[in-house]
C-alpha cells in the first residue's frame, strides 16, 4: 500500500512538472531593446556563438537555469541567452504597430458598423413612411366605415319606411275597395230610386189624366 501510494505521488509530481514544461514551452519571450545579443550553445560566454538575435525578436522559452534561458529562434535553432535581456512585452515598434493594426481593424469595424447603421437607418426611414401611410389609410378606411354606418343605417330606414308604406297602401287599398264597393251600392240605390221616383210620376201623370178624361166626358154629357 505503502509503495502504490509512493508511485502515486511519484506520478502526481511528474505530472505537474510536465505540466510546468509544457507552461514553459508555450511561453514567448521578446529580446529587449538593446544592442544585438548572442545565441550560445550552452550556459556561459564561453561556449560557441551560433546566430546573434536582435532586438525585438520573439523566441520561444524552452527552460530557464540561473541567469540563462534555452530559447527557440523563428527559424528553428535553439540555444541560450542572458535571461536578463529578455522581456514578456512586445518592443514599442512591435506595440505600435499592433496598435495601428487593431487602430485599423477598428477603423474597418466602424465603418463596417456606420454602413450597417445607415442601412438601419435608411430601414428604419422606409418603415416610418410605410407606417404613416397605413396610418392614412387605416384613417380613410376609418372614414369609410363611419360613412357606410351612416348610409346602411339610412337604408335601414328607408327600407323600414317602404314596409310601413306598403302596409298603408294594402290599407288604402283595403280600403279603397270598400269604398267602391259602398259606392256600387249607393249607384244602384240611387237608380232604384230614380227608377221608383220615374214610375211613381209616370203613374201619377197616368191617375192624374185618368181623371182628367172623365172629367172632359162629365163635363160633355151635361153640355
Amino acid at each position: 500500500m505503502n509503495v502504490l501510494s509512493r508511485l502515486f505521488a511519484a506520478c502526481t509530481v511528474a505530472l505537474l512538472v510536465f505540466s510546468a514544461s509544457l507552461n514553459a514551452v508555450a511561453q514567448t519571450l521578446y529580446v529587449k531593446p538593446s544592442s544585438e545579443i548572442t545565441l550560445r550553445r550552452g550556459q556561459g560566454t564561453d561556449f560557441k556563438i551560433i546566430a546573434v538575435v536582435r532586438d525585438g525578436t520573439a523566441v520561444e522559452l524552452l527552460s530557464e537555469e540561473n541567469e540563462w534561458a534555452q530559447v527557440r529562434l523563428p527559424e528553428g535553432k535553439e540555444g541560450w541567452v542572458l535571461r536578463r535581456y529578455l522581456s514578456e512585452t512586445p518592443p514599442l515598434g512591435q506595440q505600435l504597430e499592433q496598435l495601428e493594426q487593431e487602430k485599423a481593424a477598428l477603423t474597418r469595424a466602424t465603418e463596417t458598423l456606420q454602413q450597417r447603421l445607415d442601412e438601419t437607418n435608411a430601414e428604419k426611414d422606409r418603415i416610418d413612411r410605410e407606417y404613416q401611410l397605413c396610418l392614412t389609410e387605416h384613417s380613410d378606411i376609418s372614414d369609410k366605415y363611419m360613412t357606410l354606418q351612416d348610409d346602411t343605417a339610412d337604408v335601414v330606414q328607408t327600407k323600414e319606411d317602404l314596409k310601413q308604406a306598403q302596409a298603408r297602401l294594402v290599407d288604402l287599398q283595403a280600403q279603397l275597395s270598400t269604398v267602391q264597393q259602398e259606392n256600387e251600392g249607393l249607384a244602384k240605390s240611387q237608380t232604384l230610386k230614380w227608377f221608383l221616383a220615374g214610375g211613381g210620376v209616370l203613374f201619377l201623370g197616368w191617375i192624374i189624366g185618368l181623371f182628367s178624361g172623365r172629367s172632359r166626358k162629365k163635363r160633355s154629357s151635361l153640355l
